[in-house]
């Protein structure tokens, strides 16, 4: 995002042409006439309001055939809530800019239901994307807070990386768990888990009355942003698989079947417990087609509440389900 323009009266005209243009659906030679501008000064000023991140598009409403593959999945996997976006071409910069602005949308429904006191949230990109999509709030009564280790390599899609910039953009008290994804052993995990600032950030984690989240696959059977990021190396995921592994959520992970993996890695996760998570309101956001298998095991782990993904997921997934139900 650019920076504010230190001409504040530049940017209160920005934002006004904005509003007249994306609110009022004036033309551009109308807001030239209103403003006592050219038009060529309103297509400027517009064009400042999006680089302030002024600007922020939802769409109301979904394609028939996408409402039916979110009916679909939320009665084959008991859901209370499903989000199918558009499939975007292959050539797409940016999948996960689709998937982050329904996950914004999501969110910010839910923030301003007044629903909301304490938002869980794990990591990821889709996760980023969604905060990068949320427009200016005033939450400043929410708390929010990761659940699970906070320290990552890469700063940028770490949970409290996405906690600071949420905290930015609607106000609300931010948390964080001072403690990476992964501890050196389990007896490492225990040590750090005991630490009385540790306890205090996860006696407001086990409170979430809603936990926002991302899903990862296992190395070689999908994209995993652990392996791309340096959190788990190739020995790691080599027993992952020999264990059964196809899925990641909040740095555990789970067979086909959707059953916790027995795996040294598992015992090492810093965050609520699988016990814990089970008495969340849990919707993960993820997509693309390296995720299906990943995806489907976590639905059948039955964590989930609600799911954002895509369409060619969707279908995918719906197809698979279908299919088990003819050969019973």
């Amino acid at each position: 995002m650019k920076p504010r323009p230190e001409n504040h009266s530049e940017a209160d005209l920005a934002l006004r042409a904005a509003w007249l243009s994306y609110v009022g659906g004036y033309t551009q030679a109308d807001i030239a006439d209103r403003l006592g501008v050219s038009r060529m000064k309103v297509h400027r000023l517009v064009a400042m309001a999006h680089d302030m991140g002024a600007v922020q598009v939802f769409i109301e409403g979904s394609p028939e055939a996408l409402i039916l593959l979110e009916d679909g999945l939320k009665e084959k996997m008991d859901l209370e809530t499903c989000i199918v976006v558009p499939e975007l071409p292959a050539e797409a910069e940016n999948a996960q800019a689709n998937l982050g602005r329904a996950a914004a949308h999501y969110l910010k429904s839910r923030l301003e239901s007044g629903g909301v006191d304490v938002l869980g949230l794990g990591w990821g990109r889709s996760l980023a994307e969604m905060v990068n999509c949320l427009p200016v709030m005033d939450c400043s009564a929410v708390r929010m807070v990761p659940v699970l280790g906070s320290v990552v390599r890469k700063m940028s899609l770490n949970p409290y990386d996405v906690i600071h910039r949420l905290v930015d953009k609607t106000g609300g008290e931010g948390y964080l768990l001072p403690v990476p994804l992964f501890a050196d052993t389990a007896q490492h995990r225990e040590v750090l888990m005991a630490q009385r600032s540790v306890q205090d950030v996860m006696g407001v984690a086990v409170q979430a009355d809603l936990t926002m989240v991302g899903l990862g696959a296992v190395p070689d059977m999908g994209h995993s942003l652990l392996m791309e990021l340096g959190e788990i190396d190739e020995a790691a995921a080599e027993s992952l698989r020999e264990a059964g592994a196809v899925a990641e959520i909040l740095g555990q992970f789970l067979d086909a079947h959707g059953q916790r993996v027995e795996c040294g890695i598992n015992e090492r996760a810093l965050g609520l417990s699988m016990e814990q998570l089970r008495r969340h309101h849990i919707v993960a956001v993820a997509g693309g087609e390296e995720k299906v298998e990943a995806i489907r095991a976590v639905l059948a782990s039955g964590l989930l509440k609600g799911l954002i993904t895509d369409e060619a997921v969707a279908r995918r997934i719906l197809a698979s389900a279908d299919a088990s139900s003819d050969s019973l």
